[in-house]
């Protein structure tokens, strides 16, 4: 009989407690492997998204979720005074589902982009969504772009003129991804699965490239 129980409560405990340890384990090895990532590719690592960089996040209006996560940040400054990091966000939707995105971000006071939203199409919800007067900025000479796209933002013109052809064939060639601008600042994220460590370079050069191809350059 207290064998019996010792057996039942062992059993709630590795119930409850086993998927809380499996995850704390595996947080922790993405951490240390980001780490050693960061300092391979020059850059500073965090746990945590640094205060300034969040706070400018917030006050732009990205990522504004309740409850939300920013960690296993890593940051670096480059010589024109260009600001870039990379972290994981993570929220908690109302039923219960945890969502997990890797983000690239960029402030350089050269971007001075048009307030724009960038999201892979959904076929069906998008459809319905447009036949209700949602936008989407389509390019008659980019309908692969346009196709697996929805953009949009107030002023269209403006955005038209940053997604100029050459920004949007780089597109076409990469599999979709999030992304939304604003002023000096620059979002790219994508969701499940997060980047993996041993890809973290390449979405490093993924975002730079964006920066890269939407800057203005001082005359």
């Amino acid at each position: 009989m207290v064998i019996g129980l010792i057996i039942f409560v062992l059993f709630l405990v590795l119930f409850f407690l086993g998927p809380l340890a499996l995850i704390t384990y595996l947080e922790k090895r993405r951490r240390e492997a980001l780490e050693r990532v960061a300092g391979r590719l020059g850059m500073s690592f965090s746990a945590e998204l640094p205060e300034g960089i969040r706070s400018r996040l917030l006050q732009a209006g990205f990522f504004q979720r309740s409850g939300a996560r920013f960690y296993n940040s890593m940051f670096k400054r480059l010589n024109d005074g260009t600001e870039i990091a990379i972290f994981d966000y993570s929220w908690k939707a109302s039923r219960g589902r945890n969502y997990y995105f890797s983000v690239f971000w960029a402030y350089c006071e050269d971007l001075r982009l048009p307030h724009f939203r960038l999201h892979p199409e959904v076929p069906l919800f998008h459809d319905v969504a447009k036949a209700f007067g949602m936008q989407d900025i389509n390019f008659e000479n980019h309908p692969d772009f346009s196709r697996r796209y929805l953009l949009r933002g107030e002023d269209e013109a403006k955005i038209r003129l940053r997604f100029h052809p050459s920004f949007l064939n780089f597109l076409e060639q990469h599999p979709p991804c999030c992304a939304e601008g604003f002023g000096p600042q620059l979002v790219i994220w994508r969701d499940d699965p997060p980047v993996s460590p041993e890809e973290m370079a390449d979405w490093l050069r993924f975002g730079e490239e964006w920066v890269q191809r939407l800057r203005l350059r001082r005359v």
